[in-house]
Formats: structure tokens, C-alpha cells, sequence
């Protein structure tokens, strides 16, 4: 269940600034994420997460199903941000990446 997302910066005085979710069920919910934690698990890492919801235009309930997605948007979110760092680091220190497994 993949969703496609924006962020809204059109107020800057916003922050953190609010992500738009633009497709699929939950099109149009505006939201904001606060606090964000890893737990290690016996299995993994789990992700906890606090958000306010800005904007509900279909007034969705707030079940398991719609807390998932908010969670595959930000782990998208983190990734994105990541890469960016990671690309950014390089490009400043002009190193070069090199993968292990190839």
C-alpha cells in the first residue's frame, strides 16, 4: 500500500513542515509527524511514531490500516532524507561510494 506524498511548505512558519498524502484512499490528508522512535525487536526494529492530523477531508478512521500507511510514508520519508545527506556528504567531501557486494 504504497502512497504517493508531497510536502507542504507554503507556510513557512510551519514546522515540522506537514506532508499531503496526493493519492490513493487517504488522498488529502494533511499531517504533521512528531516524535519518531526505533524499538529493536527480537525480529527487527520497530517504528513508533506520534502525528496530528491537520487535514481529514474523507474523515477516515484512524485504524491499524491508516496508521501503517502514515508509517510507510515516513519510513519513505527517512529514506529520502538519507539519501540526500549521504549524497550531499559526498559531494563535499568528493569521495566515491563503492559497493561490497558487486
Amino acid at each position: 500500500m504504497t502512497k504517493k506524498y508531497k510536502f507542504d511548505d507554503t507556510d513557512k512558519t510551519i514546522q515540522p513542515v506537514p506532508i499531503v498524502i496526493t493519492e490513493g484512499k487517504c488522498e488529502g490528508v494533511k499531517l504533521q509527524y512528531g516524535r519518531i522512535a526505533f524499538n529493536e525487536k527480537d525480529d527487527g526494529m520497530e517504528l513508533k511514531f506520534d502525528y496530528e492530523l491537520i487535514e481529514n477531508p474523507k474523515d477516515l478512521e484512524e485504524d491499524q490500516e491508516f496508521i501503517d500507511g502514515l508509517g510507510e510514508i515516513l519510513v519513505s520519508v527517512l529514506e529520502d532524507e538519507m539519501e540526500e545527506i549521504d549524497g550531499d556528504f559526498l559531494e563535499e567531501t568528493g569521495e566515491t561510494v563503492s559497493d561490497e557486494n558487486s
